[in-house]
C-alpha cells in the first residue's frame, strides 16, 4: 500500500503553516496596540451624517439644526433640494439633506448651474415648505435662510414669498 502523502506534499503544508503562524505571531502585538492606542470613540445617533456634514460643509453639529428646522415646518409640505449636476459634495449634501427631512416629501433637483431660478420659478410656493440649497447660490429675491459652513443653506418658506 503506498502513501497519498508523499513527502513533498507534507513539506508544503508545513511550510504554508508555518508561515501563517509566523504571520499572525507579528501581526497580532500590532493589531493589538493599535486597537488600544486609538480605541473607538463613542458615537452618537447621528454620528454619520455629523461627519460627513462636517466633511462637506466645514460646520459641527448640523444634523441636529436640520432636523429641528424640518420638524418646525409644515409637515404636509414639501422640502425642495436643489444640487449641482456636476459636484459629487453637492449631491451628497442633498442625500443627507433629504435623510434628515423624513417624515416630509421631498423633492431633489440637480441644476447645471449654480442659479435655480428657472426651476423656482415654476413651483407653487404653497406647497413649499423649506428649500434647501447645496452649494447653489441662493435666489435675491428669496429671503435668507440658515447657512450652515460653507455650500448648505436652508430658507424656511414663509407663508408669502414675493418676488
Amino acid at each position: 500500500m503506498t502513501s497519498r502523502f508523499s513527502y513533498g506534499r507534507i513539506a508544503h503544508a508545513m511550510l504554508w503553516c508555518g508561515l501563517a503562524v509566523a504571520s499572525l505571531a507579528v501581526s497580532i502585538p500590532k493589531i493589538y496596540s493599535g486597537a488600544t492606542a486609538y480605541p473607538l470613540r463613542p458615537t452618537g445617533p447621528l454620528h454619520t451624517c455629523d461627519s460627513y456634514l462636517k466633511f462637506a460643509t466645514g460646520a459641527s453639529g448640523v444634523s441636529k439644526d436640520l432636523i429641528s428646522i424640518f420638524q418646525s415646518i409644515t409637515a404636509s409640505k414639501r422640502v425642495i433640494i436643489f444640487t449641482r449636476k456636476d459636484d459629487a459634495f453637492s449631491s451628497g449634501l442633498g442625500m443627507t439633506s433629504a435623510y434628515l427631512a423624513s417624515p416630509h416629501l421631498v423633492r431633489l433637483f440637480e441644476i447645471n448651474g449654480t442659479h435655480p431660478d428657472n426651476e423656482l420659478s415654476k413651483m407653487n410656493p404653497d406647497e413649499v415648505a423649506a428649500v434647501v440649497f447645496c452649494r447653489i447660490n441662493r435666489p435675491a429675491w428669496l429671503p435668507a435662510g440658515k447657512v450652515f459652513g460653507s455650500g448648505l443653506e436652508v430658507v424656511s418658506m414663509p407663508e408669502t414669498v414675493r418676488r
